[in-house]
Formats: structure tokens, sequence, C-alpha cells
């Protein structure tokens, strides 16, 4: 294809590398111009998300756009981090390597989780309105109930107390001006104001608050169907790790991604050992090498045989005296 293929941006989004791709065939070409398609809609799923989850936890609307954007930028940098150090190998096999993947994969789960379960939220807004509506008149009846509860022993302490101040005055048992009876009264509608008051503000707290994540888990328990969306959408969500992941190790595209991959190792590897000597020769006149311990350097697959000459007891004697 030519320089100016309009499938560049595309590569570059999904992280590949499109001076490669230009030489491949275009069942490649456009293997990986879907994977930036995908990622480009994704990361649009994922600020809808975000901005969603955002205002409703923190109520400001226009602010949760820019810490939306915040956010779907740290998380697909991690999810390209991901997605470019899936390398084209040609010996995927290995314990390793299984723990390596299944490890990403969780974590890329998690990742898309984040992103649909507040989008799904949206979808059944309004019956999730409902919903959490007649859950939230539960929650007032029932602060109400304790709110009231709290304050009646109170209240009802108060009242006693007048009564049988009243009694003991009326008996002539005790004599007290009104003005204990007054400060007493007081206390009791000071105690009835604080009781309406705590009314009132537990209400409009409980009614002003979004229940997102309460929304969320009613949500999954009531419409338990939500979880094939969330299936269908991770698998979309995962869809340019698969096409990364089982792209051929027979391809053009792979072939001379491994073969580049290796000559900037080997060529890194070389200038290191050229290095290696002039960097200890600054702080030591002795002259130092770097010594391999592969047949296979830098990639260390094959360890060197190490043959050791072991004399008996007469060669050790003579080695400890010196002879």
């Amino acid at each position: 294809m030519i320089v100016g293929s309009p499938y560049r941006l595309l590569w570059k989004l999904a992280g590949e590398d499109a001076q490669l791709l230009q030489k491949c065939t275009k069942g490649i070409q456009l293997r990986f111009a879907l994977s930036g398609i995908i990622l480009i809609l994704l990361f649009i799923a994922g600020l809808i998300s975000y901005q969603h989850t955002f205002s409703q936890i923190f109520n400001i609307p226009k602010l949760s756009w820019l810490l939306a954007l915040i956010f779907v930028l740290m998380i697909f940098n991690i999810y390209k981090l991901n997605l470019v150090t899936i390398a084209a190998k040609t010996n995927r096999k290995g314990i390793g390597y299984f723990v390596s993947v299944s490890c990403r994969i969780l974590f890329m789960l998690l990742l898309g989780l984040s992103i649909i379960k507040p989008l799904e939220t949206l979808y059944l807004q309004e019956e999730l309105t409902i919903e959490l509506g007649q859950l939230k008149n539960r929650e007032i009846q029932m602060a109400q109930k304790n709110t009231a509860n709290y304050f009646d022993v109170s209240i009802t302490e108060q009242s006693e107390k007048i009564n049988n101040l009243k009694e003991q005055i009326e008996e002539g048992r005790i004599k007290i001006n009104n003005a204990k009876l007054v400060q007493l009264n007081n206390i009791k509608k000071q105690l009835i104001n604080d009781k309406t008051t705590a009314i009132i503000k537990t209400k409009r707290l409980i009614e002003r608050s979004p229940y997102f994540v309460r929304g969320l888990l009613l949500l999954n328990k009531k419409h338990s169907w939500t979880w094939y969306i969330s299936i269908a959408f991770l698998t979309f969500f995962l869809l340019p790790f698969s096409l990364k992941h089982f792209t051929p190790s027979s391809s053009t595209y792979s072939k001379s991604y491994i073969e580049l991959e290796n000559n900037i190792i080997l060529e890194e590897y070389e200038s290191f050992k050229k290095q290696y000597p002039t960097l200890f020769n600054r702080i030591t006149d002795e002259k130092i090498t770097w010594e391999e311990h592969y047949k296979d350097p830098p990639f260390n697959q094959i360890r060197k045989t190490i043959v050791r000459s072991i004399g008996d007891e007469e060669d050790f004697l003579n080695h400890l005296y010196g002879v």
C-alpha cells in the first residue's frame, strides 16, 4: 500500500507497527485496522460510562466530563500496554506464558466491567429510577422510624419529669417557681423541634443520594439477564486482544515483527558488551570483560555446560602448600 494509507492512524491506535503492516497482505492490514476501529468505539463507550459514573457520584455534570476523559485515557493506556506487549511469537507454550496471558485477560475483564456496568444503568435508567425510588422510600421510612424512636425516648423522659414536678407542686410537697417548669418545657419543645428537623434532613439526604452502587447491585440482582449484555461487551472488549494473539506466526507481519525485535535486541546487546569494559576501566585498571553463561545470548535459553576438573588429595595438598 502507499505511504498515505488510510489505515495508518488505525494501526497506530492499535499500537501496531505501521511501517511493517504496509508491506503485509490486505487481510493482515484489515485485521489490525479493525482493532483500531474497536478501540475508538471502546474509547467513546468508556468516556460516556465514566462521565455517568462521576456525574452520579459527585453530582457535577460539567466537571465529570473532564474527570471521565482523564480516567478513560489512563484506562486505555493500560489497555494498549497489555495489547502492545503481546508480541508475535512462534513458541506460545509454557506455564509462564499461560499465567501471564491469563492475568492480562482477567485484568482487562475488570476494566471492561468498569465500563459496561454503568452503561447498563443508563440503558435501564427509567426502570431503575422507579426501583430506586421504591428503595429510597423504604429507607426513608426506616430511617424516620429509627430517628423518631431515638427522640421519643428523650421526649417521654422529659414529659415524665414535667408531670412529676407538677404533681409534687399540686400536692404541696415542694415549693418551686414557674421558671423551672418553663425550662423543662423549653427542653421538651427543643427535642420535638430537633426530632422534626432530623426527620426532614434524613429524608432530604436519602432523596438526594444517587445510590449509584446500590443501583448497580439492584440492577444485577433483579435483572440477571444484563450479564448477557456484559458478556457480549466483554467479548467485544477483548476482540483486539484476540486479533493480536491469534495472528498466525507464519504471517508476514509476525515474521517481520520477530526479526525486527530480535535485531533491536541484538544491536542493543552488542552496544552493551562494548560499553561494559569501558565503564569498568574508568574505575579500575583491571581489564574486565562480559562473561557469557549462555550459548544464545542475549536470549539466554541454552545454558553453557560448565566442565570442572577435580583432582585427587595430592593435588589439593600441593595447591594448599604451594608446591
